[in-house]
């Protein structure tokens, strides 16, 4: 049996190719993002390339499905304290070792129980068959099969006052429950996984390198166990000011919800943040935020929209290194003033010490790599700008 759709607030309309100057090029072609999860290989890069952007999969927490016991149990206490009025089961196999470790505590009756007074909601059909073995046959889910569109049913409904028992299988759920409580309803979380740092720290400390050295332009984080993980591996290697100051200027830094935001807000920076937790909006910010962060100047003869890791003359997308990049940002943002090296210096973030020399060996990239623009032009003794 199936709910009644949610509204979605789905931000598909965003994925759509959106060009500079009525081109082709996609919104997010140029950028580099990267996606601090739990997985490989998350589901939500898939949007994000489709809009043009590339994506690095950084694995920045593990998940175990092997509960704490201590936690579980009262989990399972607070659950039969007071009448259920929904349960929301998200896999399985979290679900069956709940039972087991009932069983074990003698609960196992109680909290079935407990359950068939409750109405029940399955993220898909091999969790709805977790409930049946049970005896349970009412059960409720949505056609997408996602935890995501069950929180979403219920965040459109009346739930002040009502008892929710989550089943929490990744911690990114936390802020939907977050969500829940805050409309009023009492939520009880279930953890059925536990959560470690990655296996190896090598991942964190290339995350924290690559925006460190602005080659990535903005970061999501998933869950607050991500954000944790990353800002005390640089604590560790003793680079945390470093890495503070680079998702304070240029990075973009998006997270799911509160929760995952927090430790970053007591540092001093301030992401974004989805406002329930879905993925699917922290996608859709991402999305809206990016194309803002472009340098656009229009030149006598050309229009330039400086991105990311990329510029782009007229309609021509060329791909720029990081210090030649930031060098040309910079004179974009004054367009037509003469700047010296040591005014280059003054306002260029690179992450890296650049003295005049690299100003001069960055200039003569965008030459090359700008065949035939003739954008920058040299001011004898003076320094370089940008022709107005």
């Amino acid at each position: 049996m199936a709910p009644p759709p949610a509204d979605s607030r789905r931000p598909a309309a965003g994925y759509a190719a959106g060009g500079s100057g009525g081109s082709a090029i996609a919104s997010l072609t140029g950028y580099t993002v990267a996606l601090a999860t739990e997985q490989r290989r998350p589901a939500l890069a898939a949007p994000l390339e489709e809009a043009g952007a590339k994506v690095v999969a950084v694995q920045a927490l593990r998940v175990v499905a092997q509960p704490d016991g201590g936690e579980l149990r009262t989990a399972t206490e607070q659950c039969l304290a007071v009448p259920i009025d929904e349960l929301i089961v998200t896999s399985p196999f979290g679900f069956r070792s709940w039972l087991a470790s009932a069983r074990g505590w003698h609960l196992a009756d109680r909290l079935a129980a407990a359950f068939g007074r409750a109405r029940l909601l399955a993220r898909d059909g091999a969790a709805a068959d977790s409930l049946r073995e049970i005896g349970l046959r009412e059960i409720w889910s949505t056609a997408a099969a996602s935890t995501d569109e069950l929180l979403r049913y219920l965040l459109t409904r009346p739930v002040a006052g009502r008892r929710i028992v989550v089943q929490v299988d990744t911690p990114s759920l936390r802020e939907l429950c977050r969500a829940l409580r805050r409309r009023g309803a009492d939520v009880v979380e279930v953890p059925t996984c536990r959560t470690f740092p990655p296996s190896h720290a090598e991942h964190l400390r290339r995350l924290a390198d690559q925006l460190i050295r602005r080659q990535v332009d903005a970061v999501a984080l998933t869950s607050p166990e991500a954000t944790g993980n990353l800002l005390e591996q640089a604590e560790r290697d003793q680079r945390l000011p470093v890495l503070l100051n680079a998702l304070c200027d240029e990075a973009t830094v998006v997270c799911l919800g509160p929760l995952t935001a927090a430790a970053l807000v007591t540092q001093g920076v301030r992401p974004l943040v989805g406002p329930v937790g879905y993925t699917d909006d922290l996608v859709a910010t991402l999305i809206a935020a990016l194309p803002t962060n472009a340098v656009r100047v229009a030149l006598r003869h050309h229009r330039l929209e400086i991105r990311g890791q990329a510029v782009i003359v007229d309609d021509r997308l060329i791909p720029v290194q990081p210090v030649p990049i930031a060098v040309l940002r910079t004179l974009a943002r004054s367009p037509g003033r003469v700047m010296s090296c040591a005014d280059i210096r003054r306002n260029i973030r690179t992450g890296s010490a650049v003295d005049d020399h690299a100003i001069e060996v960055a200039i003569s990239r965008l030459r090359r790599t700008l065949n035939g623009t003739r954008l920058i032009h040299t001011v004898m003794r003076r320094g370089y700008r940008l022709a107005s």
